[in-house]
């Protein structure tokens, strides 16, 4: 698998489970990118750390490439940024 159609396998994954994601989490703002990113964002810093460990934990299990976190002078304040991929050696479980 190329990292294009991995990165792309990843965001579909993602895009489906977005819907679900943000019936649970009432206060964020769930977007996904067609690069393997997903940006959380919402109004209370510790709120939105914690929605990314929910949905960490939930799976599938991604790497984690890398990270960015904002703060915007729009609502919602805080935005943060991640850039998931398959894991090393297979498919996300």
């Amino acid at each position: 698998m190329t990292i294009a159609s991995d990165s792309q396998s990843v965001s579909d994954e993602l895009r489906d489970r977005a819907g679900a994601f943000v019936n649970s989490h009432v206060d964020m703002w769930v977007t996904v990118e067609d690069d393997g990113v997903l940006i959380l964002a919402g109004g209370d810093a510790a709120e939105l750390f914690q929605a990314a460990t929910d949905w960490l934990r939930e799976g599938p299990a991604y790497t984690v490439a890398s990270v960015g976190w904002a703060r915007q002078e729009a609502e919602p304040a805080y935005a943060l940024r991640l850039v998931l991929r398959q894991p090393v050696g297979g498919e996300a479980v």
